[in-house]
């Protein structure tokens, strides 16, 4: 019987950050160009921003905080949360704040992202 094998956490890293890398360009894709008024009114686009808020949470949760220590630049707490916070977003009631996330938060949590991907190369 083989035992399956441990996989690499460098190459593990690598794939969870390319995973919230795609995410994160892909919520700045879909709201450029865009004002809070035509986010909060466009659903399609609502839908698209809540799955990749959600799916940027899901791959923080599933990395070892000792591969979360290692980006200590990363309001790590705040995208372990993102999943419970894009649950309110179709009640009205964190546009705002998800809108605030895209504009100031989310291109610096990219700009890490990036930059922790070309340090792994």
């Amino acid at each position: 019987m083989r035992h399956a094998q441990t996989p690499n956490p460098h190459l593990l890293k690598r794939v969870y950050l390319e995973q919230m890398q795609e995410a994160a360009q892909r919520i700045l894709r879909y709201t450029s160009g865009m004002e809070f008024d035509d986010f909060a009114t466009d659903l399609r686009t609502q839908d698209a921003i809540s799955h990749n808020l959600h799916r940027l949470g899901l791959v923080a949760a599933v990395m070892h905080p000792s591969l979360r220590e290692e980006l200590p630049e990363l309001d790590w707490r705040s995208i372990l949360d993102l999943p419970d916070l894009v649950g309110h977003l179709h009640f009205g009631i964190q546009d705002e704040i998800i809108w605030d996330l895209i504009q100031r938060t989310l291109p610096y949590w990219l700009v890490v992202l990036e930059e922790a991907l070309e340090q792994s190369a």
